[in-house]
């Protein structure tokens, strides 16, 4: 393959950094952490298909996701996009005060030159220690979990079926999926009361300054 030209070029302002030493992020709030992963399903019929999942850390809350017959930077930004447009409507640069940070592995989609760049104004990139298998693991737990919930007890035949089916899947599971870690709420009941604390918090700033004034 060298002989031939057939290796793949190394661009080393693209290699991913290491760090053996960083700690797991701990989110304290809604849209502060978010974690981006993939993985492989099987359709007989058709071939593999890709999901791409974008989860909250705090919350638990799905965000955005994309589903194709490939996996690139093209497919990963889609599913950013879409995490972007649903916790920020009004767009991210004026609703949010601080960058989210976004958690993925090292792998060719995040580290490549197209997702940093158009993913550089949106959130602030960070990549899981090689050696950590923790690094990402609330993401992949809810990868985990749309397999033994959805893709794993029946034999799908059907792309357009399954598609429809993750699209339900993802709305039940952020309406009506309670967790323990969230107090046995669902995602979607812990994002609204952790927002309205916020809200509250600020409030109440707002009330003691103008007291102090």
């Amino acid at each position: 393959m060298k002989e031939y030209n057939l290796l793949a070029t190394s661009i080393k302002k693209l290699k991913a950094k290491r760090n053996n030493h960083q700690r797991k992020l701990k989110p304290t709030k809604p849209n502060e952490v978010w974690g981006i992963d993939m993985t492989k399903i099987m359709i007989p019929s058709f071939g593999w298909l890709y999901l791409e999942v974008v989860l909250d850390w705090h919350t638990k809350k799905i965000i955005g996701y994309q589903i194709d017959s490939m996996s690139r930077a093209r497919q990963w930004l889609d599913a950013l996009n879409m995490a972007v447009n649903t916790q920020f409507p009004y767009g991210i640069r004026r609703e949010a005060k601080e960058k989210v940070k976004l958690v993925s592995d090292n792998g060719s989609q995040p580290t490549s030159e197209t997702f940093m760049k158009e993913a550089s104004p949106l959130v602030e990139q960070v990549f899981a220690s090689y050696n950590n298998p923790r690094g990402n693991a609330d993401t992949e737990r809810v990868i985990r979990t749309i397999k033994e919930d959805l893709v794993w007890p029946r034999e799908w035949d059907n792309v357009y079926e399954f598609k429809d089916a993750l699209e339900k899947w993802i709305k039940d599971y952020n309406e009506d999926f309670p967790h323990s870690s969230l107090n046995y709420m669902t995602p979607a009941e812990f994002e609204a009361k952790a927002l309205e604390l916020e809200i509250m918090s600020k409030q109440e700033a707002c009330s003691s300054n103008l007291f102090l004034a």
